[in-house]
């Protein structure tokens, strides 16, 4: 493995733990959607510096991110999660309404999503593989 990739990797591995440290936190679980979001993000970077020679694009949408890694052909379910995962990129970071923001995200939500995004870490890890 590259070292770029791991050191994407590792900074992708570091936010999914840090996602799943901030869930029990009362007023956290934005966060956690966020950095949920920022570990696949970095992910998909490790996944492009392995499997191309070139520097990952610097965006956080993960349809770009997922043509520049030759993954578009994944599932629809799993694209489908992925597509959904991207708006809390940009709603945790630059909430209008604080309160809608605590609303939205629920300590139910939080876990659930992220649940989903630990198994998708783990398909989206075997691509380096």
């Amino acid at each position: 493995m590259k070292d770029k990739t791991k050191t994407w990797l590792g900074l992708a591995k570091d936010d999914l733990t840090f996602a799943s440290e901030l869930l029990p936190k009362k007023g956290r679980a934005h966060y956690a959607a966020y950095f949920c979001h920022q570990a696949i993000e970095k992910l998909l970077k490790a996944i492009i510096t392995e499997r191309t020679d070139e520097v990952p694009l610097p965006t956080h949408n993960f349809k770009i991110l997922l043509k520049q890694a030759n993954l578009l052909d994944l599932p629809y379910e799993k694209k489908a999660f992925l597509f959904g995962l991207m708006p809390h990129y940009i709603g945790t970071k630059y909430p209008e309404d604080i309160n809608k923001l605590y609303k939205q995200y629920t300590s139910a939500f939080a876990k659930n999503l992220y649940a989903e995004t630990k198994e998708a870490f783990k398909w989206l890890e075997a691509c380096l593989k």
